[in-house]
């Protein structure tokens, strides 16, 4: 099983006003749909990063999921008269790390260009005085 293809269909975000010191960061994504095709999921998604009162970042897309035997990998569910399909075990699992790590890529490249800080924290290096 794989993820064999990703777009980014739609990218949001504004910056509302400056903030303080600190920021609270929330980060959320979901799987909003899944259409089965042949050996192959097609499945929307969503990541929306939330700076508060600072601004708000939201990213939507699909990806296509691959797997030898798709059936494995699904249940298929009826909700309020609707059918949906949901994903099990390590198809889920993949895609959602896929998800979030994407998410997070595009984030961060989307905060720099409205100059909000990064969404997650970043690596640092800190320099202490030689002990004697």
């Amino acid at each position: 099983m794989a993820i064999t293809n990703y777009r980014i269909d739609k990218i949001d975000g504004r910056k509302d006003k400056q903030g303080g010191e600190t920021v609270d960061v929330k980060e959320s994504f979901a799987i909003t749909d899944i259409v089965k095709k042949s050996k192959t999921l097609e499945v929307s998604w969503s990541f929306d990063t939330d700076y508060k009162s600072l601004g708000k970042l939201s990213i939507a897309g699909a990806l296509t999921f691959f797997a030898s035997t798709i059936d494995d990998k699904i249940e298929e569910k009826t909700i309020k008269g609707k059918k949906m399909i949901a994903l099990k075990g390590e198809a889920l699992r993949e895609v959602s790390n896929f998800i979030l790590r994407r998410g997070i890529i595009e984030s961060i490249i989307l905060a720099k260009t409205l100059q909000l800080p990064a969404p997650i924290q970043l690596p640092s290096v800190k320099v202490q005085p030689k002990k004697a």
